[in-house]
């Protein structure tokens, strides 16, 4: 009876702390083979030239309005929710 108590006392937890260190570290080396993929990935570079200029457009195009104000407001669609008649529809009798 002794042993068990013994073997519960101190094998279980020395157990645990052991299991706990083997997790850690193969989780650390799950974590430095998925880097090494990352860093050996290929990537896709070819639009970066495409997408600076397009950038660059579109600054220079919000600079531009802002610089010269025409006097236009925009409605954003509320032209069409103002037109649109209200109905009102009544079910049943």
């Amino acid at each position: 009876m002794g042993f068990v108590i013994a073997l519960s006392s101190i094998g279980l937890p020395l157990a645990m702390v052991i299991g706990a260190i083997a997790g850690w570290r193969i989780m650390k080396k799950g974590e430095k083979a998925k880097e090494e993929q990352q860093k050996n990935a290929w990537r896709d570079d070819s639009l970066d030239e495409w997408r600076r200029e397009r950038d660059s457009a579109a600054e220079a195009e919000r600079l531009s309005r802002v610089a010269s104000p025409t006097g236009k407001t925009t409605t954003a669609g509320r032209g069409e929710e103002e037109a649109e008649p209200v109905r009102h529809q009544r079910i049943g009798g």
